[in-house]
């Protein structure tokens, strides 16, 4: 990008001052129920959506609707739940805050003085002060019912002081103290018994006569109610916001509150819920004995499901929020990779506003917006998929593959005319990691990785398919900045199985020409006994076999290791390969090591895994027409991973694909990791140069690596090793195919 474009700040989670979800008609509707005046009252409506949907939003419209009309008659009255959960008594918060909104008001808000009050407002403050102590009187008493003392110890004095102090705390309690105090003085013995009892007797007689106020309150709540609010065409309105977020108890305290004592006539309710979190608060407070269902149909008179954001609707609302992207069509991606709630559509593209920023300082040029914006709804949208690609960034061009191939599929086989459906045949469906099976029919996913061409203008800024490993790894570690490490219960454990390719029967050239032996060990300057090795080049036929794509990786190797107890490689920190590995070739594994694993893979999966042989391994690795590379004949070291690269260590499996990859598509023959072969380190059939080293003593290294030059990148190289060595360069692959013996 020429400049750096102006990008919107981080969004808060604020409801929305501004209609920019459509919820207009939703608002005008319920403003004409709340405050028709031919709505017949008391009425609880319920606004239903899951927590973010616009529910706080929507009532917010709702009340400014109301008070914009200027009625001052219409109180309109705000009860967030949650901000008053951890208050003992919720319900009573609830009851004070409403009488508190029918104190008389100033236009500014502010309370009037009491000399400045009329006498009609007077009596209603006499009688809102009446209300407000009759509710503290109720709670003192059960305050106190729920303090439990030894008696006798009470009674003998060595519990007075705890008790006193208790009870100072409680109001009323003054006279229980004193009681006590006379008590320790003078009772011992049969005496206590009775006197205990008759304590008991005093503290009932007292909750009952509260338990009287507190039936009362309903009727003096309505009565104040019709005397200042009915009879002037007034009306009370209470919207209960984040009812949902509190503890089950509380959930509950509110909605009995609101049906036992406020349930009168000029009372209307908007409770924000989801009806679904309440039904498992009833569930939990009653022990299943009540059904949630039923229970809010007493409670609720009218229900309104809030409905999901359109597309349309969808795309307007993230331009709305975020009106300068980086790239326009990142708009685009949230409003079709997210679920349609607003506060996590915020959340999210408050997480891609973090990391872009970000970018700009730590990798300027790696990173292009709409990409991240794709990982950043996969991170959000599809969390277990975004915990594999932090093992192995490379699943993301791979799935991203499967769903354009398997999109072309299936536009060619709808067409009307098709040359292939006349001669019978039917488009191969493409292939795909076993990993990423779970995720290949998630149509969201498919339309994600999918929505820009392929091909065209801004193409490449838009897409995956074309970037390395290494590249899609600046993505995932970019996003993880904002994302929690998974736990190990969270990696999917079933996701060890390597992606195989087919390899069809036949004859290929296998080895290298005798008459080519000297102009080989002269080009590069090595012994004529190491290439002597390699032949003679004959024709080798070979069964049909699948070979690993690529070799064996630390995340594949990892579940074998946490199954088995497996000694694990020599780098590695216990069960756990070092950070950022996932995707590269498992190293430091002997052959022993590899052929425990094929044993155990072939357990858990029921397929006949083991090591290639050296003839399936190089016919995979060059093909048919004897090759010496797997690309072809001129060497290339752009295409793999030697010393002439000069990286110094593996690289992720697949980085250089497809140009280095061979005919059949297996990535990583050439350099990265030597790999184990099945076989015994011996001379081929016809070879004429004795060699010390043959015999059944040493296993067959395949492929160079790293660390070694291009002469050993040669698809007929072959050198031995004893089968319980190991180092940093040696790894393996295996395929799938019947036992050797």
């Amino acid at each position: 990008m020429a400049e750096e474009k102006k990008v919107s700040p981080i969004l808060d989670d604020r409801p929305a001052e501004e209609d920019a979800l459509g919820f207009a008609p939703y608002r005008d509707t319920l403003v004409e129920i709340v405050a028709g005046p031919d709505t017949h009252t008391p009425l609880t409506i319920g606004i239903f959506g899951t927590w973010g949907a616009g529910k706080t939003s929507l009532m917010s419209m709702v009340k400014a609707h109301i008070d914009e009309r200027g009625l001052p008659r219409y109180r309109t009255v705000w009860f967030n739940a949650w901000k008053y959960n951890k208050e003992e008594a919720l319900w009573r918060a609830l009851i004070l805050r409403v009488l508190d909104a029918l104190r008389p008001r100033k236009e500014d808000g502010t309370l009037y003085a009491e000399e400045e009050l009329g006498q009609e407002q007077r009596a209603m403050v006499r009688d809102l002060d009446r209300l407000e102590e009759s509710l503290y009187r109720t709670v003192e008493w059960q305050e106190l019912g729920r303090w439990t003392l030894d008696w006798a110890k009470a009674l003998r004095g060595t519990a007075e002081g705890a008790a006193e102090i208790a009870l100072a705390f409680v109001p009323g309690g003054l006279p229980l103290v004193n009681l006590l105090k006379g008590m320790a003085k003078a009772i011992t013995g049969e005496d206590e018994q009775a006197v205990a009892e008759a304590f008991r007797r005093q503290v009932q007689t007292y909750r009952r006569e509260q338990l009287r106020s507190l039936e009362q309150f309903e009727n003096q709540f309505r009565a104040l109610l019709d005397r200042y609010v009915v009879s002037h065409e007034g009306r009370l309105i209470v919207f209960v916001d984040d009812l949902d977020r509190c503890l089950p108890e509380k959930t509950i305290e509110v909605l009995e509150a609101i049906k036992l004592f406020l349930d009168v006539p000029g009372c209307v309710f908007l409770l924000g819920i989801d009806h679904e979190a309440v039904q498992e608060a009833v569930q939990t407070r009653y022990q299943g004995e009540v059904k949630g269902r039923q229970y809010l149909e007493k409670i609720i008179q009218l229900p309104f499901m809030l409905p999901p954001i359109d597309s349309a609707d969808m795309r307007d609302f993230v331009g709305h929020l975020v009106p300068h992207f980086p790239d326009p069509r990142c708009a685009d991606v949230f409003a079709l990779g997210l679920a349609p709630n607003p506060r996590q559509v915020k959340r999210t593209v408050n997480v891609f506003l973090l990391v872009w920023k970000l970018s700009r300082q730590k990798l300027p040029q790696a990173i292009q917006p709409v990409r991240l914006a794709k990982v950043v709804v996969i991170q959000h949208s599809h969390p277990d998929l975004y915990q594999l690609l932090r093992e192995v960034p490379r699943y993301l061009r791979e799935l991203e593959a499967y769903f354009r191939a398997e999109e072309k599929r299936t536009m060619e086989r709808a067409a009307p005319v098709m040359e292939a459906e006349a001669e019978g045949e039917r488009p191969e469906a493409p292939a795909v990691p076993p990993p990423l099976a779970p995720f290949t029919g998630r149509a969201a996913l498919r339309r994600l990785l999918t929505l820009h061409p392929s091909e065209g203008p801004g193409s490449e800024e838009a897409n995956f398919i074309d970037l390395t490993p290494e590249q899609l790894r600046a993505y995932i570690y970019l996003t993880g900045r904002a994302a929690p490490q998974p736990t190990a219960e969270e990696v999917k454990r079933e996701a060890f199985e390597p992606q195989m390719v087919r390899i069809p029967a036949g004859e290929f050239l296998m080895g290298t020409p005798e008459e080519d032996v000297e102009a080989i060990a002269k080009k590069y300057g090595i012994e004529r006994k190491y290439i002597e090795r390699e032949v003679p080049q004959r024709k080798v036929f070979v069964k049909e076999f699948e070979i690993g794509k690529y070799p064996v990786t630390n995340f594949e190797y990892r579940a074998f290791v946490q199954d088995t107890g497996h000694e694990p490689p020599r780098h590695w920190g216990g069960d756990q390969y070092p950070e950022g590995l996932g995707d590269h070739p498992v190293v430091n594994v002997s052959w022993l090591d590899a052929v425990a694993y094929c044993e155990w893979l072939s357990e858990k999966t029921g397929q006949p895994y083991r090591l290639p042989t050296e003839a399936e391994w190089e016919k995979a690795a060059r093909g048919t027409d004897g090759r010496q590379f797997p690309w072809g004949d001129e060497w290339d070291a752009s295409r793999c991973n030697t010393r002439e690269g000069g990286l110094g260590t593996t690289t992720p499996v697949g980085q250089y694909s497809p140009d280095g990859d061979s005919p059949y598509g297996v990535a990583d023959m050439a350099g990265n990791v030597w790999e184990w072969c099945a076989d015994w380190f011996q001379a081929y059939e016809g070879n004429r140069f004795p060699d010390e080293d043959y015999g059944e003593k040493y296993r067959v290294l395949r492929g160079g690596s790293w660390s070694t030059t291009q002469n050993n990148a040669r698809c007929a190289v072959r050198i031995r090793a004893g089968p319980d060595y190991w180092d940093n360069f040696v790894g393996f692959r295996v395929v799938v195919a019947p036992a050797l013996f």
